[in-house]
């Protein structure tokens, strides 16, 4: 029951987080550093993706929660401690902006998040 409701506050803190102005594109994913780093939508919400396939979210200044991501095909499958339910995010990386898009699988509108 645990998981079921913390899946529940991830999904809602995430939808808050998507309401945004964004710019919609394809769903490549090249970079040079591809996604790992420190990508920031403001000084309070971000996330951290470490090369050995951990990572972290922030939100509003708080730690939302770590998880641990595989990323495949433009998709990033995020899955929080304690959980074990993915939450798949489509994205694409474009120099130093990573946008996570909305639509099929994603709430509100395209969000960027800039590397710092």
């Amino acid at each position: 029951m645990k998981k079921v409701i913390f899946s529940m506050i991830a999904v809602v803190i995430m939808a808050f987080t998507f309401v945004s102005c964004g710019n919609s594109g394809s769903n490549s994913s090249s970079n040079e550093k591809g996604i790992v780093g420190n990508w920031y939508y403001n000084d309070n919400t971000f996330y951290t993706f470490n090369e050995d396939g951990t990572g972290s979210y922030t939100a509003f200044g708080n730690l939302f929660g770590n998880f641990t991501y595989t990323e495949s095909d433009g998709k990033l499958n995020l899955t929080y401690e304690g959980s074990t339910i993915p939450t798949v995010l489509n994205y694409k990386v474009e120099g130093k902006t990573l946008t996570i898009l909305a639509g099929e699988g994603n709430l509100g509108s395209d969000t960027e998040y800039k590397r710092k």
